[in-house]
């Protein structure tokens, strides 16, 4: 039988009246619990490296991940488990990438503080500020006893921050990300911790990535999901064009899908050829897909942010009207383009054969670089960290 949630949150609740918050014992949570990435998995081993004096961890929901990470020399424990419980109950600092419950159990406590390290950097609305939205009030429908387990689990009292500071990559993101989080919460210019990785070639070179591209041109497409995850799944384009097929197949070329984890309950099997390949449910981490990719495709998504830091094209996939009948974004980006649009599979075939053909041409303005990074050093866990110090040093 399984056990509900919320009895793990009653022990939780009682076992932290014996076992206190510990100086210096930092946790780690990402993807809600299923996946070691992002900038947990970043801050982490940026942590592990640099301060061996802490204790950090991470803790996860998912025994394949625990597996891997106690397999390679990372700390980690189950969410739910007896260690897991007390590990979450000593931490002083609680990491996250997506929202509270990336730890289930990491309620506020005195002497704890919570470090959301931002899933992505602020273009599409967030879904904080979607609450009026027919797709949201469905997405959020939940049952009374479901809403008592929220209160038991993460509630936060009144003046109780669910993050200390955010951090963005550059000044003119910072303004967007303080407004989307009601102006409650400081924001400092940091840059991301995950993308301390993409400077870091012996590092990425290590990590798990495809095989049998070795050597090609790696086109990769990453779209953002549809009304976050409710809405329709992204076509991947050039299936049914042998003639761009044979086209890669002479130029080295692949084609990589790449779409929104939160489309996989929807996808089926049959979107793969030799040369356009759908890795979406291999689950390689976004950042390993952005080293090794010599074009990024992308549309609203932001993570073309990130890409921008390797200085390679970026292009742009406008397929639908995603900005009126989605979620819209807070700026358009076309007023100061980042990359090069198309609106149909034939135009983004000529935008591919341009990338391919004149490379450094497609590349991305200097100007636009540091519009959105203020750093480009590969060393915003090293800021991060000393942040967090100071915030800990403030009464």
């Amino acid at each position: 039988m399984k056990i509900p949630i919320t009895f793990y949150g009653f022990i939780a609740r009682l076992l932290s009246l014996f076992v206190p918050v510990k100086r210096k014992y930092w946790i780690f949570g990402a993807d809600f619990g299923n996946s070691y990435k992002e900038g947990s998995k970043y801050m982490l081993e940026y942590m592990l490296k640099e301060h061996p004096e802490y204790t950090c961890m991470f803790i996860t929901n998912n025994k394949q991940v625990y597996d891997k990470l106690r397999n390679i020399g990372v700390p980690c424990e189950m969410n739910f488990s007896l260690k897991g419980i007390v590990a979450i109950l000593r931490a002083e600092a609680v990491f996250t990438t997506q929202v509270i419950t990336d730890i289930h159990l990491a309620f506020p406590r005195k002497g704890r503080k919570f470090y959301y390290l931002v899933h992505g950097q602020p273009l599409k609305v967030a879904a904080n500020l979607l609450s009026k939205t027919t797709f949201w009030k469905k997405k959020n429908d939940s049952s009374f006893f479901k809403r008592i387990q929220t209160k038991l689990l993460y509630k936060f009292n009144e003046g109780e921050k669910e993050s200390s500071f955010l951090s963005a990559t550059s000044d003119f993101l910072a303004q967007y990300l303080f407004n989307e989080h009601d102006k409650l919460v400081p924001v400092k210019v940091l840059g991301m911790p995950r993308n301390d990785a993409l400077f870091d070639s012996d590092r990425m070179n290590k990590e798990n990535w495809i095989p049998d591209i070795k050597g090609k041109f790696v086109i990769t497409y990453m779209p953002t999901h549809r009304a976050y995850g409710l809405g329709e799944v992204t076509p991947t384009p050039f299936l049914d064009r042998p003639d761009i097929q044979d086209w890669m197949r002479k130029n080295n070329v692949v084609f990589l899908m790449k779409n929104h984890p939160n489309m996989i309950p929807k996808l089926d099997d049959s979107s793969s050829t030799d040369v356009v390949k759908d890795i979406t449910k291999i689950r390689i981490d976004p950042q390993v897909c952005l080293y090794h990719s010599d074009v990024l495709v992308t549309d609203f998504s932001s993570v073309w942010m990130d890409f921008l830091l390797l200085k390679r094209p970026i292009l742009f996939y406008i397929y639908d009207d995603f900005e009126k009948n989605d979620v819209g974004t807070y700026y358009d980006i076309r007023l100061d383009p980042p990359g090069h649009f198309c609106y149909n599979e034939n135009d983004f075939f000529k935008l591919i054969k341009q990338a391919k053909d004149d490379y450094d041409n497609m590349k991305p303005a200097s100007h636009i670089v540091a519009k959105y990074h203020k750093y480009v050093d590969g060393k915003s866990c090293e800021r991060y960290y000393n942040a967090i110090i100071e915030d800990f040093q403030i009464k």
